[in-house]
């Protein structure tokens, strides 16, 4: 490995040593893969970086790189995991060389260290140093996961380099190719045959350990995020429980350590896809569930087609079937489109048992019924844009 910034691990020859288990990462959308990839690095024992998601890791290293090679938003992200690395002491690779093409097209490829990449050349390919490293690398791993094209995809036509190098990892017995529908699964996304087994097989909670009295009436806000809704809900309503269920594991570790410093007996948090395993986890809850919230799914997200996504069949119908009669759903949004989908959506498969509480069911909800806004609901009335709200209850 070049440069002492890198986190590495060498044997006694100075050489790179990845005895082990290693993850070899292509393609590109750093950012959108982030969560995924720091579940499989924290399992791995190297890591090796090729194709667009080496530049973002090359960036991060403070090393030239065309700002077209570099994604939005994904240099931080690789950070994290170079951090992570660092603090599992796992060796982590870029390449050594790449083929470099001239903005001038009269002057022909040629390789270039990845230290001293210039203004006005582009790395198109792996470089036959890097090649040769990765190679040696991976024949001495005992189990290969590849994840990702290891084309750079900056020129039309294929890649010797990254062509080699696949011909290299199908020759090798232990490569494990991650295939899309894994690769989904890992970022997140439902899935048919998981979401089956989840409804199949319940979460095994145990509700007298997290709460003080499990019999109360329960709240479940979907996508609980930093969870301050949640907790003045529960400082508010003392006489209910309130579930907290979030996708993403940070989260809810520091909401569940605030929960802990204020030993709170009315409010958990569980880190899950409440997609697929809303059922698994509410059914056994004791009491009855009076409301569901759903509040701006992935608020984050650029676009509008992808912020509702959450709100899919399987969930509907989930918590229709365990929802009490007279129980109450709320959806908010700062986007029309996704509130309206959103309702649609329960409307459709709702089994014919939920409707618009008050109302037509064509006007939107002014003012916040529950009293308590999210954090992204106070920062979008902050600014001064609307609020698009509704409830639904179950006849």
């Amino acid at each position: 490995m070049q440069g002492t910034t890198r986190p590495n691990v060498t044997n006694a020859d100075g050489k790179l040593s990845f005895a082990h288990q290693t993850l070899l990462i292509g393609g590109s959308n750093f950012s959108r893969k982030s969560a995924a990839l720091h579940h499989l690095a924290s399992k791995c024992d190297g890591l090796v970086f090729v194709g667009k998601l080496a530049f973002q890791v090359m960036k991060a290293l403070g090393l030239p790189v065309p700002a077209f090679c570099v994604e939005q938003n994904a240099v931080g992200e690789a950070l994290k995991l170079i951090k992570l690395a660092e603090s599992r002491k796992i060796p982590m690779y870029y390449p050594d060389d790449f083929w470099c093409l001239s903005d001038s097209s009269t002057k022909p490829l040629e390789i270039v260290r990845s230290d001293e990449i210039v203004s006005g050349w582009t790395p198109v390919d792996l470089g036959p140093s890097s090649l040769k490293r990765i190679s040696s690398l991976i024949s001495g791993c005992k189990k290969i996961l590849w994840v990702g094209s290891s084309d750079s995809g900056l020129l039309k036509r294929n890649t010797v380099g990254a062509s080699e190098l696949a011909r290299c990892l199908k020759e090798q017995e232990k490569v494990a190719a991650i295939a899309s529908v894994v690769w989904e699964f890992l970022k997140g996304r439902t899935l048919p045959g998981v979401a089956a087994l989840d409804k199949a097989y319940p979460h095994d909670i145990k509700w007298n350990t997290i709460f003080s009295d499990p019999t109360r009436p329960l709240v479940v806000d979907i996508g609980s995020g930093n969870g301050l809704f949640l907790f003045e809900m529960a400082r508010r309503w003392k006489d209910s429980n309130f579930l907290g269920l979030e996708i993403y594991e940070k989260l809810v570790t520091r909401c569940l350590d605030y929960v802990l410093q204020r030993n709170l007996k009315n409010v958990h948090f569980i880190s899950a896809n409440a997609t697929s395993t809303f059922r698994s986890i509410v059914s056994s809850y004791p009491g009855d569930l009076v409301l569901v919230a759903i509040q701006c799914p992935n608020p984050d997200f650029n676009k509008e087609e992808h912020r509702w996504r959450m709100v899919q069949r399987i969930l509907v119908e989930a918590i229709i079937d365990l929802l009490v009669t007279s129980g109450k759903v709320f959806l908010q949004s700062d986007v029309e489109a996704v509130a309206i989908r959103m309702k649609e959506q329960f409307i459709l498969y709702g089994k014919g048992e939920v409707s618009v509480d008050g109302g037509d069911g064509t006007e939107w909800i002014d003012e916040n019924p529950l009293g308590v806004r999210s954090d992204w609901e106070r920062h979008v009335i902050g600014r001064g844009a609307p609020m698009y709200r509704t409830i639904l209850i179950k006849a």
